[in-house]
């Protein structure tokens, strides 16, 4: 876009034209060329006529190119600014002005239409404020990258930012051009079809089928059977040909990811995350108990497993065949079993223990199955924290509350799969090993207190749905599920300048070979100490209690 490329120029003109009308209200237009947003965007669109042909493709549509105007920028703005995010600083609207254009991609090119993006603002309405018949006109949108560099494997992540209007009633044309406008923000999830190879990868998986089935018909059925409670996923407002979802902006609501952890939480956040958890689980029982009818049945098919499946044509069987033959060459790299005596035996059995994931995935049929997550680690939490000023002088911030993202991998399980996995991935055996009844206990009495209020008919209702001691059973029996689990997430080398893959090769098919996989776990393990200490962490956990321990 050559008008965003020339933005600080464009302003310029714009200011010193006489005559512009300034709206003092417009603190956005204001800050960036004293003048209102509005007259940005009418000559925007005089600037985009003499452009699109050689900007967009052909037939764009106008209405989402314009995205030069001062209000649009400081969306944006708003999306990567931390603080209130209602508020931005100037500097900050000044510097995405300049950055915009490298991020912007076609709304089309995604498949999403203006049709699609006034349903999402209709559904928003209804749902945020019960405007069941809110009258507004959609001024502009656009849509930008979520970040210059994936931030996910099995998607595409962007913003779509929205400009609107509602309409009044009693405005006349000329009144409702100088109404309030409004800025809207919405998460979007999209197949990476840029990379076909991956694409491919995850349509075999059935990522996207499986996690708009959910959004579309089983999430929201357990958000309503658990009204009153903070909801444990984001709504989604849009899903489309099983490869786009658009969700609402868990930033703009106050949620952030925990970032430069190592993907390690304190007590704090997993005592949040572990009662959120609580929430999906306890939704998922009541759900059973008011229809009298497993989830099996009600949505059959929505979490059949699509990670652990014990077959050789199945794509992600080279993912843990490669993830055995690492960790296998890894081990003798552990000074604690290098030299032992017992190496030979360790690497025979070792893989027939992680191999017991593929039993663990199924339902079970000895405890009680639930909605599971299935991919509870670090960048599948957003937490939300306490006020500023209900924090203690130079303390760190309070977790409140949290919300579950990515339900590409659910599946039905008994609760302590998921509870095992989140602590397990989450923390390292020295601290685990001083809090894990803590946490299990944590989980426990907020499931216990999240069914006392929705099923009310019951005295007891969480020993008579799952009564303690099988519940402790169950987190002895699935703590080695866990342990594996934390294994498949963080046995990945650690940085792509661990793969020794030449210029020019395929990346996707080279980096998925064993020896080449493996040369780079090993890279990883020798240069990078963090790498080194967790991963040898896990080990341990698995070859002292489960390999030698069962001899």
């Amino acid at each position: 876009m050559s008008l965003l490329r020339r933005s600080s120029s464009f302003l310029g003109k714009v200011a010193s034209i006489p005559g512009l009308p300034v709206r003092g209200n417009d603190r956005f237009g204001k800050a960036l060329c004293t003048v209102p947003a509005v007259s940005v965007r009418v000559l925007a669109r005089h600037y985009w006529r003499r452009t699109r042909s050689s900007t967009y493709p052909k037939g764009a549509a106008p209405r989402h190119l314009v995205i030069s105007s001062a209000a649009a920028s400081a969306l944006e703005a708003r999306s990567v600014t931390r603080g209130n995010p209602w508020s931005p600083p100037l500097s900050s609207v000044a510097v995405v002005v300049g950055r915009s254009i490298a991020t912007m991609v076609d709304p089309a090119a995604l498949g999403l239409t203006e049709d699609d993006v006034e349903l999402i603002v209709k559904r928003y309405l209804q749902e945020k404020r019960d405007k069941y018949n809110a009258k507004f006109r959609v001024l502009s949108y656009h849509v930008k990258r979520l970040s210059e560099e994936p931030i996910g494997y099995l998607g595409d992540h962007y913003f779509l930012n929205v400009v609107l209007r509602e309409k009044m009633v009693h405005y006349s044309a000329e009144e409702e051009e100088y109404a309030e406008e409004e800025y809207l923000s919405f998460f979007l999830k999209i197949l990476p079809e840029q990379v076909p190879k991956l694409a491919d990868y995850v349509r075999e998986m059935g990522c996207f089928r499986k996690e708009i089935q959910l959004y579309t018909h089983l999430i929201p059925r357990l958000q309503d059977v658990t009204i009153g409670t903070k909801p444990f996923a984001p709504r989604a407002y849009l899903t489309k040909d099983e490869k786009l979802l658009v969700f609402e902006n868990l930033k703009a609501e106050g949620y952030r990811m925990l970032e430069n952890n190592k993907s390690l939480l304190d007590f704090a956040h997993l005592e949040v995350a572990l009662k959120t958890v609580a929430k999906l689980h306890a939704a998922s029982l009541v759900l059973e108990e008011r229809t009298k009818q497993p989830i099996a049945k009600l949505y059959s098919g929505h979490l059949n497993e699509n990670v652990y499946i014990d077959d050789e044509t199945y794509v992600r069987k080279t993912n843990l065949d490669n993830a055995i033959k690492a960790l296998c060459e890894l081990i003798k790299r552990i000074d604690k079993y290098k030299n032992s005596d017992k190496l030979d035996y360790i690497l025979g059995k070792f893989p027939e223990v992680i191999r017991r994931i593929y039993d663990f995935a199924r339902p079970s049929t000895e405890y009680r199955n639930v909605f599971n997550h299935g991919d509870l680690w670090n960048n599948n939490l957003m937490f939300k924290y306490d006020e500023p000023e209900k924090t203690a002088p130079n303390s760190d911030p309070v977790p409140v509350t949290a919300v579950l993202v990515d339900y590409q991998f659910s599946r039905l399980a008994p609760p302590a799969y998921d509870v095992m996995s989140l602590i397990m991935i989450s923390t390292l055996s020295s601290f685990r090993n001083k809090h894990l009844e803590e946490w299990k206990n944590i989980y426990y009495d907020e499931l216990g207190s999240l069914l006392a209020q929705h099923l009310c008919d019951s005295i007891h209702p969480v020993e008579d749905l799952l009564p303690r001691a099988e519940f402790d059973e169950s987190c002895r029996e699935y703590h080695l599920a866990g342990l594996i689990e934390s294994c498949m997430y963080f046995h990945w080398p650690p940085t792509p300048d661990c793969y020794e893959i030449a210029n020019g090769a395929d990346w996707f098919d080279e980096s998925r070979k064993p020896e080449v996989f493996v040369r780079a776990s090993l890279n990883g393990f020798e240069r990078y100490e963090d790498y080194r200490v967790r991963i040898s962490d896990m080990i341990m956990q698995i070859v002292d209690g489960y390999v030698l321990g069962d001899e």
